[in-house]
Formats: C-alpha cells, structure tokens, sequence
C-alpha cells in the first residue's frame, strides 16, 4: 500500500504556522477545486487532519519559506561578496519556491494513483470471492470479513476498515457509502454503489455484482487488447534502439577505424559511451512497458 505519508506535515511549528495563510488557503483552494477531493482520496484527511483549504495553507507556508530562506539568503550573500547581480540569488529562490510548490501540489495526485493502481490488481478476485461466498449462503458482512483477512493487498485494508466501523455499531451501508465516496478507483467504486443500492432495495445482492463483475472483465479484456496493439510499435522501438542501432554502431565504428586517420573512431570511451547508453534505453524501455500496464490486469 503507498504510503500517504506527506513530507514537513510531521513538523508542528510548520502546521501551526500555517494557520496565519488559511485566508491563502482559501484563496487557492478556489482556484484549485479538486484539492478537497485528492486529499480525501489520498488519506491525507484522514492521516493529518487537514482539509483541502489547510493543506494548501501548508503548501504555501513552506514555499514562503522556501523563498525567503533561500532567496534572501543567496541575495545577502551575494551582496556580501560584491557580486555584479545579487538579485540572482531572490531569482533562484522563486524558482525552488515555485517547483516546492508544484511537487506539494502533485503529491497527492501521486498517491491517489498509486492506490487505484493497487486497488484495481486485485478487485476482480475480491468480487469473484464476495460473489463465490454469497452464492454460497454466506451473509454480506462475513464476505466482506473474509477478503479484510485475505491476501488482497490495500483492498483487505479497505474492507477491513469496514469492518471495524460496522463491529463499531455504524451502519453497514453507511460505512460502503462513505467507502464509494473517498475511494479513488473508479471501478471499485462502482462495485461499492451497486452493492449499496442492493442492500438499500432488497434486491438479490449476487445478482448486481454478478454484472459488476461481468463488465468490469469486459473491459479488462479491452485493456489487454489496448495494452497488445500498444506493446507492438514499443518493441519495434526497443529494437532499433536497444538493439540494432548499437550492434550496427560499434561494426561501423570498427570499420571506421580500419581507414588512415581515422583511429580515434576506436577510441575505448566511445564504447563504454554506447555501453552506457544500451544499459539506459533497456531501463527506460521497461519503465515505458511498466507504466503502460492496465490496472485491471493482476499480478
């Protein structure tokens, strides 16, 4: 499970400073609306405490403090020293103040990602389970029970969530409504408002998710052919240049090299330079496959 722990959020003097900039907060988080969403969906609510206006505050707080302590700091010293543009040091301090900000901002976003990614790998085989288990005669609740003590990754984590809320005494279909709400995948949530509905309605309950499950391996089947016609220009692109471009290099640089004069095309660097830039393109070339995979596909 990614981990929604937020850099300068650990520092109280931080927090507590930020309560002078909520009026800023305010400010930015009409500007920036989906804030309140991401930081409910990335737990960041939950964790800290915080709405979408004070995590803003935060993020100004230390961008402010980014530039002055950065910015005043390189000026002064730059105006101690004599040099010809001081103000170069203010200039560089709005620019790490600037990309704080931004890095802040995206933070959430990023674990927002990674949680649907993590959810989504293994939600065919809960549904199928649930689906198994209620086909079964097993009740809901122990359904649920039984994926919060499975292997499910951050999916046994939300149900077991749930189910400490509901042995709590909170509602059942209460606590699958505010789970649907705060959740960031879409097609879990979509599975949490059928069940809801089902449990709301009387309705058979097997029946709903049973479609849910259908769809949702509809369109996995979708993402995989995607992913297939996807992969086919990549590996082209893997082989030329992972592959054939630095076998024909170092042959033609060999071949170079036998004319008069031209010996420096056979130069030792040249060779680690193209084995550098072989062991670079094959990373990057798994780093292209890897976040190119589908999230319904487990594993």
């Amino acid at each position: 499970m990614p981990s929604n722990e937020i850099p300068f959020f650990r520092s109280a003097k931080i927090r507590s400073l930020s309560k002078v900039f909520i009026g800023v907060g305010d400010i930015l988080n009409h500007i920036l609306p989906h804030t309140d969403a991401l930081v409910d969906q990335s737990g960041v609510r939950e964790r800290y405490g915080v709405s979408g206006r004070e995590y803003l505050a935060v993020v100004f707080t230390v961008s402010l403090i980014m530039l002055l302590g950065v910015g005043g700091g390189l000026t002064l010293m730059l105006l101690a020293g004599g040099a010809d543009q001081p103000f170069l040091g203010l200039g560089i301090g709005v620019f790490l103040a600037a990309a704080m900000f931004f890095y802040m901002m995206m933070y959430p976003r990023s674990i927002v990602n990674k949680r649907v990614k993590y959810i989504e790998r293994n939600l065919l085989y809960a549904l199928r389970s649930i689906l198994v288990q209620i086909r079964s005669g097993v009740p809901v609740f122990n359904a649920m029970a039984s994926i919060a003590l499975g292997q499910y990754g951050p999916l046994s984590d939300q149900f077991q969530d749930v189910i400490e809320k509901v042995n709590a005494g909170e509602p059942m279909v209460g606590v699958l409504e505010q789970l649907a709400v705060r959740n960031p995948s879409p097609y879990f949530r979509r599975a949490l408002w059928q069940l809801v509905n089902s449990l709301k309605s009387g309705s058979d309950v097997g029946d709903n998710l049973e479609d849910v499950i259908r769809n949702l391996s509809k369109e996995q089947l979708v993402e995989i052919r995607e992913y297939k016609s996807t992969l086919n220009p990549i590996a082209m692109m893997y082989m030329m240049v992972a592959v054939i471009v630095p076998s024909l290099g170092i042959t033609l640089l060999i071949i170079l090299s036998s004319f008069p004069g031209m010996g420096s095309f056979a130069d030792e660097k040249i060779f680690w330079a193209l084995l550098v830039f072989t062991i670079f393109m094959q990373f990057m070339f798994l780093g292209i496959i890897k976040s190119k995979r589908p999230n319904l596909i487990g594993g």
